[in-house]
């Protein structure tokens, strides 16, 4: 006999919360990284401007089209700045939630259920500066934590790849540039989320 159908209500209260506390920021590295590429485009734009009053002869239009641009840059690296700050990830026992956005504040929660795929990726400031991207692919939205340390990436993408069921890439005999020597597979199994910060 099939068990009977239910549809009763749920009190709001009594479920279950992400614990704000529990969210682990990412790597200091990662607001210098995009303060540092932020930078670097506002030197191409001044030396642009530079370039283009020189070889016309005019000062005014050049300086203030400049200028502006590198307002905008500015304002663009106070943003990244603090959204750099914002952005923290919380690893639970059957989801990855993400927390972002500086004026408008996002939470999204991936289900390991749901996930399809899983992997590390690295830009060329981010190869530099030691850090790795999470990317995870859903059945739903796609999330993608940056700014962790590499070891702290692979480790991540095995723990939610073997809950979520789907298969791991990394070749057995890998292991992250930046991970101490002899410290492999088995150690990752036993990887836990970095303690957040005491409020």
């Amino acid at each position: 006999m099939s068990e009977r159908f239910t549809n009763e209500p749920m009190v709001v209260d009594d479920l279950p919360r992400l614990h704000h506390g529990a969210f682990v920021s990412v790597d200091p590295r990662y607001v210098r990284g995009q303060l540092a590429g932020l930078a670097g485009s506002a030197v191409v734009v001044a030396g642009i401007a530079v370039v283009v009053s020189w070889q016309s002869g005019a000062v005014l239009w050049p300086a203030i089209v400049g200028g502006v641009l590198v307002f905008a840059l500015v304002a663009s690296a106070i943003l990244a700045a603090l959204e750099a700050r914002r952005i923290a990830y919380q690893l639970r026992e059957h989801d990855l939630s993400l927390r972002s956005g500086v004026i408008r504040h996002r939470t999204e929660t991936i289900p390991f259920s749901r996930i399809q795929h899983v992997s590390v990726g690295r830009g060329v400031i981010e190869r530099f500066l030691g850090l790795a991207t999470l990317e995870v692919s859903s059945a739903g939205p796609d999330i993608a934590v940056p700014g962790l340390s590499l070891a702290d990436a692979e480790r991540i993408k095995q723990v939610v790849a073997e809950r979520a069921g789907v298969d791991d890439e990394t070749p057995d005999d890998q292991t992250p540039d930046d991970e101490p020597a002899g410290r492999g597979r088995d150690a990752r199994n036993d990887w836990a989320p970095p303690t957040p910060p005491a409020s």
